[in-house]
């Protein structure tokens, strides 16, 4: 009687998995044209990482705060400090949060 409900219940357990996956890889390969852009402020630079107080993050569906970011390109920071107005943006991408693109504010 377990396995029949075993057998049962895993069909439908794993389109569930296909479509966090299938969400998880469409964020990720979105073009940057189409990611909204975000506002913030450089509060913190580290090897490979951000901290920006930030508003809010369309593309990834995220209230303004303070946080630190994964970058994408490590090198692009080099034109930063402390205090800076920048535009970035963020993606969804292997279980956090990346930041794609960042530039000075406009």
């Amino acid at each position: 009687m377990r396995l029949h409900a075993l057998v049962a219940v895993v069909p439908l357990l794993f389109p569930v998995a296909l479509v966090a996956a299938d969400h998880d890889y469409h964020a990720t390969a979105e073009s940057a044209k189409s990611v909204p852009w975000a506002q913030g402020t450089v509060k913190k630079l580290g090897k490979g990482t951000v901290t920006l107080e930030h508003g809010p993050i369309a593309s990834i569906g995220m209230d303004a705060m303070t946080m630190q970011f994964a970058v994408k390109d490590p090198a692009s920071l080099a034109r930063f400090k402390v205090g800076d107005k920048v535009r970035f943006q963020a993606v969804m991408a292997g279980g956090g949060i990346v930041v794609e693109r960042i530039e000075p504010a406009q």
